[in-house]
């Protein structure tokens, strides 16, 4: 898809500039909140956190940490964002549902990944944005919705390394939704799995 906006290259340099204008002193009199700007060295951690490490943050070692880096993420995301005029590549809006997705600010993540499937067409090929948008639907209990996010998931990548934790909410959602025998099956697909891949239910 041909982007008229803002890309993520651009965006970096941009934090980068901005960064190095607030050292030379030319930003004064903004708020601290709107003159945040991202290292190099933090833009390269954030590039490697999505959807895929929800419920892992808190429980890593440096989860404090990491929760600190994506709400200054999300600022400047969103200050940028602002900036364009809304005018970014889809990419952006991805990337910021995944960041608030792993704060658990919901409301936030469904919001950019909606801006993403409206913006970019060949969204179902994004296995992580599908997972992302799987979660903010279970969370908010709109099975019908989780179910078919989590589906295109596995259709996509089967071998997708939370598909366990996808079997197991199938399941769960199945259940609920008095399907028993799509619960039991999808379910059992799930355990079969339980030694093997790490998983936040269990």
């Amino acid at each position: 898809m041909k982007s008229c906006g803002v890309s993520l290259a651009t965006a970096a340099s941009a934090f980068c500039d901005e960064g190095k204008k607030m050292a030379a002193g030319k930003e004064i009199g903004e708020s601290k909140e709107g003159s945040s700007s991202l290292t190099a060295e933090e833009r390269e951690v954030l590039g490697g956190l999505d959807s895929r490490l929800f419920g892992f943050v808190r429980l890593h070692e440096d989860g404090a940490r990491t929760k600190t880096l994506l709400g200054k993420a999300v600022r400047c995301y969103e200050s940028l964002i602002l900036k364009a005029e809304g005018k970014v590549e889809s990419d952006f809006f991805c990337q910021l549902g995944h960041f608030n997705l792993l704060l658990e600010d919901y409301p936030k993540a469904l919001s950019a990944y909606q801006r993403y499937y409206s913006l970019q067409t060949d969204y179902w090929k994004n296995a992580a944005f599908l997972y992302g948008l799987g979660l903010v639907y279970f969370y908010y209990n709109a099975f019908h919705w989780a179910i078919k996010a989590f589906q295109e998931v596995l259709y996509v990548d089967p071998s997708f390394c939370r598909a366990k934790e996808i079997h197991l909410r199938l399941g769960l959602m199945f259940k609920v939704n008095t399907d028993y025998e799509s619960s039991l099956k999808v379910g059992a697909s799930g355990f079969s799995w339980i030694d093997t891949i790490p998983c936040v239910y269990l």
